[in-house]
């Protein structure tokens, strides 16, 4: 919500209690409000306070905004005047002058950076990348995406007879190596 609506709301709701104080207090009658006794006199001189005040308030909040947007405004205009006043004063006077740190310019100094901060820079973006996962460019050309087929419902187990253990063995030993070439055309070395 924002302010008005939060000021509207508050003068609505005092102006109903002073209505209702109105309608089923009669003035002489003193009552205990929170343990303070209290006439409807002073009740009434509460909320109707409130509504003054947040009624006064309304114009100044009004004039208010309109100075902050003046300033908005001119502020755009001095820092776009300020880059250009910038320029003309360095190239009228020099970015080291006297005159230039006169007007507020002062000299910007190149920041130079060491070998260390070089290395550690980069030692922090490999890092980065690493625990990113991030790939340059022509990393990225060989990664090639692949469909992954969806896969048949698995065929339900069947339990087959056991074997006894003699017959394992003897179909182990019977099975002897064959030169035979393979049933799919290619030929198998030994």
């Amino acid at each position: 919500m924002s302010i008005n609506q939060n000021n509207a709301k508050i003068v609505s709701t005092c102006g109903q209690r002073l209505a209702a104080l109105n309608k089923f207090v009669k003035t002489k009658t003193a009552m205990t409000v929170g343990g303070d006794s209290m006439k409807l006199a002073d009740l009434t001189a509460i909320y109707q306070a409130a509504i003054d005040t947040r009624t006064a308030l309304v114009p100044q909040r009004a004039a208010f905004d309109k100075a902050l947007a003046a300033r908005d405004s001119a502020d755009v205009a001095r820092q776009a005047t300020d880059k250009k006043l910038k320029v003309w004063v360095v190239n009228e006077f020099g970015a080291d002058s006297q005159e230039a740190q006169e007007f507020g310019f002062a000299p910007t100094s190149p920041r130079d950076k060491s070998t260390e901060t070089k290395f550690v820079a980069v030692q922090k973006m490999l890092a980065t990348r690493t625990a990113r996962g991030a790939k340059g460019k022509r990393q990225k050309e060989s990664i090639k995406g692949t469909i992954v087929a969806p896969t048949a419902p698995a065929a339900p187990a069947t339990t087959a007879p056991a074997a006894s253990p003699a017959a394992s063995a003897l179909a182990a030993t019977t099975v002897a190596p064959t030169s035979a070439p393979a049933s799919n055309g290619a030929a198998t070395s030994h």
